[in-house]
């Protein structure tokens, strides 16, 4: 009883469903043919009562320019010409279906009327002519729209509508032009608002009737069909499927369904598929307990994953600011970075890339970014650290898996970045026309027991920044099968304002390119970006002249006293100085001092002629033998601990870092 009650109630279900598919369809088409048609009928009727209007007011103008005058009319309301004006007036407004017809004219300074003359198309409208006009009132109350633009130069036929104790009334006015071209009067032509809107009402009746009938006819016919070659095979073979559900073991007999259609191969189709189905049905249950097993160790990776190595980060401190984003190829990925303080003045920055995808990519890539980061914290530079982090990754590397890593430790308040690269992508610098930065590149981690990294030093100006990120950007592919590349990469760093987060915005714009290059194809390699700014700012400028080295003189004696040490970082600034006064031609200098832990940090930077001091070959001299009046770069070089020189924006800057 139950089966039955539900088969019956599944059918009704159906037929309901289509009826009222078709119900509403029907009512949205007869409303909607409703609306275009009633729209269709208004602006007929409306054209045609002002083609009407239009033609009426060329012959009411005709007759002005040709028979009589606005000054015949207003001579005398009680001539005979007058009279047969009137006359002729009428027929106008019985043969073109007008309640009234006047002409007059209008001073918008009181505001008033003066009306030359006003008829109506009956006795009955004549008697009320002078009430409704008030014509007996030259004052005016208001001055319509259509008034107004007449009066304003428009020589367009204008429409207007008001409501009185009469009813509505559609004005149609138009200006009358004498035969000199001047504006000299208005025509009004009055239609009764009730029988225009009747007019409209006919026309739509008369359109829209054979419409609905057709359409009404169509869709019962229509009906009628679906329900014999849609809905009752629907319902025979929803009835199979109910059977199946209940008991799949059972074979289904093909339906008493036609098979030239549609439905019809639907229908032998769900046979073969339950055929399908009874050979599948005993491996499901096994099946999805290890999909269900798999998806929760997913899971559970990528809460790891997310805890060591987070979708974004931002880092920020004393002259520093730092941007990273990650985003996996799959679920889990061998993507990492990192980035963290150490002490009070150094910030250790790492970005690395582990062969492979998947959980076992994301086991070492968590094992590597542990090692490294304790190494780093340990106080070991960056060579120093991979190197050993290398040693322990080949005593445990048990897949075969290498990684590529860059690492590096700035000093915010120097600008200088230590770093070193194993195998890993190189880095952009951030500057005002953005490049790649070059470094030796060491062999990735993984690989061999003795990797012999090394450490290298970059001096980041202020302002300046770095850009690293891992091969999934560049190797990032379109459609047609292109790669992004390092010249796009380029493009989507240029003109970072320095005014906002600048790192958050330059890892923004890739992401916002890469994603335009793809053009919705699927990534196949994990995506990690980071971007460092150093905002250090310490200039001077001084006059291209041998007394600026009493500027200097003070700057290094407030940083370290009148020491020896000081004399002799001194020595080496008098020597820089002179040569850039004697030798460059420059006509701007700037100075920079800053002291650092374990260093002293000068720079001086001028426009003058390029010049290298570092890779210059001088002459190695005796101390004693160097002459008094210039020391010579040799004395520099032996003094400083460091020299690093960068022709930049048309600039010579030089760099000197002085042990304390």
């Amino acid at each position: 009883m139950k089966k039955s009650s539900g088969k019956h109630l599944k059918k009704i279900s159906v037929k309901q469903w289509i009826s009222h598919c078709f119900v509403c369809i029907l009512i949205f088409s007869l409303l909607l043919s409703g609306a275009v048609s009633y729209f269709r009928s208004y602006v007929t009727t409306m054209r045609q009562k002002k083609e009407a209007a239009a033609i009426c007011a060329q012959n009411v103008t005709s007759m002005l320019n040709h028979q009589w005058s606005l000054e015949d009319l207003s001579r005398s309301a009680d001539s005979e010409l007058y009279d047969f004006v009137r006359h002729a007036f009428r027929n106008f407004c019985s043969s073109y279906g007008m309640d009234y017809l006047y002409i007059y004219s209008i001073d918008p300074e009181e505001p008033s009327r003066f009306y030359y003359l006003a008829v109506a198309s009956d006795h009955y409208r004549e008697s009320h002519l002078f009430e409704e006009l008030a014509l007996q009132k030259k004052h005016a109350d208001f001055i319509m729209k259509g008034e107004q633009a007449l009066l304003e130069g428009s020589r367009e036929i204008q429409q207007d509508s008001l409501d009185n104790k009469y009813g509505k009334v559609i004005t149609w006015l138009a200006p009358y032009i004498d035969q000199n071209g001047e504006f000299r009067a208005l025509i009004g032509m009055d239609y009764n608002g009730s029988l225009v809107w009747l007019d409209i009402l006919i026309d739509f009746l008369a359109n829209i009737f054979p419409i609905y009938v057709c359409l009404l006819a169509g869709l019962l016919i229509l009906l009628f069909l679906v329900q014999r070659r849609i809905v009752n095979p629907i319902a025979i073979l929803s009835d199979s499927m109910v059977r199946f559900a209940q008991d799949s073991r059972k074979k289904v007999e093909l339906p008493d369904i036609p098979l030239n259609d549609e439905i019809g191969q639907m229908a032998a189709t769900f046979v073969k598929m339950t055929e399908n189905i009874r050979a599948y049905i005993d491996n499901i249950e096994s099946l999805t307990q290890e999909q269900m097993e798999i998806e929760v160790q997913l899971n559970i990776a990528r809460r790891i994953q997310n805890g060591l190595v987070p979708e974004k980060t931002n880092l920020e401190g004393g002259g520093f600011c730092i941007s990273a984003m990650t985003k996996p190829a799959k679920t889990v990925g061998g993507d990492f970075y990192d980035c963290f303080l150490r002490g009070n003045e150094e910030v250790c920055i790492v970005i690395g890339d582990v062969s492979g995808k998947g959980i076992s990519a994301a086991i070492c890539m968590a094992m590597v970014k542990t090692v490294i980061r304790e190494k780093l914290l340990a106080g070991l530079s960056p060579a120093e650290a991979l190197n050993q982090t290398n040693d322990e990754l080949c005593s445990r590397n048990l897949a075969d898996q290498f990684v590529t890593v860059f690492a590096a430790v700035l000093n915010p308040t120097t600008g200088r970045l230590l770093y070193t690269n194993a195998g890993h992508t190189y880095p952009v610098l951030l500057e005002k026309d953005p490049s790649i930065l070059k470094p030796d590149s060491g062999i990735a981690l993984g690989m061999f027991e003795d990797s012999g990294l090394k450490d290298f030093t970059l001096i980041l100006p202020a302002g300046g920044g770095i850009l690293f990120y891992t091969d999934g950007v560049t190797e990032a592919v379109n459609p047609q099968k292109q790669f992004f590349g390092t010249d796009r990469l380029l493009d989507a760093v240029k003109g970072v304002s320095k005014e906002t987060n600048a790192a958050e915005d330059t890892l923004l714009r890739i992401s916002q390119a890469v994603e335009a290059f793809c053009d919705g194809n699927e990534p196949f390699d994990d995506i990690t970006m980071m971007a460092l700014y150093c905002n250090v700012e310490v200039w001077h400028t001084l006059p291209v002249d041998l007394s600026s080295f009493e500027e200097i003189k003070k700057a290094v004696f407030s940083a370290l006293g009148e020491t020896p040490g000081a004399r002799r970082v001194l020595l080496a600034c008098d020597e820089i100085l002179s040569n850039i006064v004697h030798y460059s031609g420059a006509e701007n200098l700037k100075f920079e001092c800053g002291k650092t832990d374990g260093f002293l940090r000068i720079s001086f930077a001028d426009d003058g002629i390029p010049f290298d001091p570092v890779s210059s070959q001088i002459k190695e001299t005796e101390f004693e033998l160097l002459d008094s009046g210039g020391m010579g770069l040799g004395l520099v070089r032996q003094t400083a601990s460091s020299m690093n020189y960068e022709r930049k924006d048309d600039r010579n800057v030089l760099t000197l870092l002085f042990a304390l």
